[in-house]
């Protein structure tokens, strides 16, 4: 991993995600994109945009800049004498959160998002706008998700939950995973819930015949499997992340069409909202 980006909206919970992302920057030895999308008023489109006063978007610009500047001064601070101190670059510009950090990633393979997510439930989403749903659908990058109030620590143990549905597409993301695992040693928990015990036998005996095969293709031993039981998936990773000693999770995910959104979001955005740990979204490119 060789750049972070951290995106902020100057919010509270924002900062405590910015934090975060800094702190594992200076850990495993990666530069830093701090960013701020400017999105005018009600995302308003692009005729009115043409008439913004040009005034006022100068000052936007400005504050925006000088925010930025006070969040590098205090970041950089936090960094001890002989430590490594991250190269950090501030980027302020006018678009959607999605437009600003995609145009940053672009031509970087190894970059990753951190993002925060806001307090208040329903309403202030609703106010505020759901910048952590719509860059899980968007992005092209791993995305780490960060709930206000967390202290970064280098994770000990990474739960990479999923359906294992399509086991090749899995371990794709696996090996991706172990690339990021391998900078703390941590352990990988490969992690299915299911509510009939039964009907996961054969998932097991097959997960069973390949972790060995993966450990040595990856050259990396940690990796254990875990079912939990319960008929609810999301309800089932709460439980791992509060209990399992988990300082990670991790999930890949598929955007799905509007049919699909309407009548139930992924469980990927389901935990951005039930995480008590960060959340680790890889995105699964369709060919």
């Amino acid at each position: 991993m060789k750049t972070i980006i951290l995106a902020t909206d100057f919010s509270d919970s924002s900062k405590d995600a910015v934090r975060y992302g800094y702190a594992m920057a200076c850990q495993i030895k990666a530069n830093v994109v701090l960013c701020n999308a400017m999105i005018v008023p009600a995302e308003i489109p692009q005729p009115v945009l043409v008439n913004w006063p040009e005034q006022e978007f100068h000052e936007l610009i400005t504050d925006s800049k000088s925010e930025l500047d006070k969040l590098k001064t205090e970041l950089e601070a936090t960094v001890i004498p002989a430590a490594f101190k991250p190269k950090l670059l501030c980027v302020s510009e006018a678009g959607s959160v999605v437009d600003v950090v995609k145009g940053l990633t672009t031509g970087d393979a190894n970059s990753l998002i951190v993002l925060g997510t806001h307090k208040g439930g329903f309403l202030s989403r609703l106010l505020t706008g759901n910048h952590a749903d719509i860059l899980i659908d968007a992005t092209t990058r791993p995305l780490m998700i960060v709930r206000p109030g967390t202290v970064f620590k280098p994770a000990k143990k990474i739960a990479f939950a999923t359906e294992f549905n399509n086991l090749e597409m899995d371990l794709k993301t696996i090996y991706q995973l172990i690339e990021l695992a391998k900078l703390w040693n941590a352990e990988i928990l490969l992690t299915h819930v299911a509510g009939d015990r039964q009907n996961t036998a054969s998932l097991e005996k097959k997960l069973a015949d390949c972790l060995v095969d993966l450990s040595n293709k990856a050259d990396y031993p940690h990796i254990y499997y875990r079912l939990i039981s319960n008929s609810n998936i999301e309800e089932g990773l709460a439980w791992l992340c509060e209990h399992g000693q988990v300082d990670l999770l991790a999930m890949a995910h598929r955007s799905r069409n509007l049919f699909a959104e309407i009548f139930g979001s992924s469980h990927t955005k389901k935990m951005a909202g039930l995480s008590e740990v960060p959340l680790l979204v890889f995105p699964v490119i369709n060919n």
